[in-house]
């Protein structure tokens, strides 16, 4: 005995579909915002990678610190925010604006500032934290120059 199919039942099944590449969809994003931001030095420039990455030539930059605190943050302009991990842009005392890649919610943390922005960046790890600075200012000291 064939079944047919009414109309009530062909929707059913399409808001299933869609529900569920919804929520396929949102898990992906989610997945790809937590990932670690990857930093990395091509020729005159750091890349940040992943979730709101970016890219800085060495001649915008004009300071890099490694600070123990930041500013509060006041809350998002376009960014992801969850727990400790902050991506993107925010709004934070002191500081009008900046774009954080945060994996933890402790320093220290790396504050570059450009021309145009203040990027702070930490990991999970301080060690880590600690060697990813010494690149990025080695890098900014010698204006992306090949040591």
């Amino acid at each position: 005995m064939l079944k047919s199919f009414s109309g009530k039942n062909k929707l059913s099944k399409v808001k299933i579909i869609v529900s569920v590449l919804i929520v396929l969809g949102l898990a992906g994003a989610l997945f790809l915002g937590t990932r670690e931001s990857k930093i990395s030095i091509q020729g005159n420039t750091v890349e940040i990678g992943g979730m709101y990455g970016m890219s800085i030539n060495a001649g915008e930059i004009q300071e890099v610190l490694l600070v123990n605190e930041i500013p509060n943050i006041r809350g998002k302009i376009n960014a992801l925010s969850l727990l400790s991990l902050k991506k993107g842009n925010f709004r934070m005392d002191e500081i009008e604006k900046a774009r954080l890649y945060l994996h933890a919610g402790n320093g220290p943390y790396i504050k570059i500032t450009t021309n145009e922005e203040i990027i702070i960046i930490n990991y999970k790890s301080a060690e880590k934290t600690e060697s990813v600075y010494e690149e990025i200012q080695d890098f900014s000291l010698n204006k992306g120059k090949s040591l």
